[in-house]
């Protein structure tokens, strides 16, 4: 019971920091637009601010999966599972989270291999070394791991509570 409230809580504090990062992600994505707008209606375009939003919007897009998934926000059918009786319906979530966490482990250990393979490009024009965006991969799916991880013991936890 300890470690699965002491992974609770890691998720729940991993679900709330990448909620702040996301937010400031998106803000830097909304001003670094409208700075190049202005700049290209008045002045001279920005070489990097384009740059700057699309690598903003690939890390928010990968943080953001993992705040979804932690609220169980992404797009699902749920038809099926509904027919099952109750005690299958609990089979059917841990499956469907092993299967997910299935998929993000593999997506972590691709992502550290193209991360590596990759690591040594420099972008066009901020010069900042292409593994820090290619990073996004790993860290957005591990947190979904972690948080896939969660669910099925969180599952088994309010199992145990109920006595079933």
């Amino acid at each position: 019971m300890a470690v699965a409230r002491a992974i609770n809580k890691v998720s729940d504090l991993l679900d709330k920091i990448c909620s702040v990062i996301l937010v400031a992600m998106l803000a830097g994505m909304v001003l670094t637009t409208s700075l190049q707008i202005i700049c290209r209606v008045f002045f001279t375009a920005l070489s990097w601010s384009e740059e700057v939003t699309r690598y903003l919007l690939v890390w928010s897009t990968f943080i953001g999966a993992g705040c979804v998934y932690k609220k169980g926000g992404h797009i699902s059918v749920t038809f099926a599972q509904e027919k099952l009786p109750q005690k299958l319906q609990k089979g059917a979530q841990i499956l469907v989270h092993l299967l997910c966490g299935a998929l993000f482990a593999i997506a972590v250990y691709y992502g550290f291999k193209y991360m590596d393979k990759q690591g040594t490009q420099l972008s066009a024009a901020l010069r900042i070394p292409m593994s820090l965006m290619y990073m996004a991969i790993p860290l957005g799916c591990g947190v979904m791991l972690l948080h896939a991880f969660n669910a099925i013991i969180q599952i088994f936890v309010k199992k145990e509570a109920a006595g079933e």
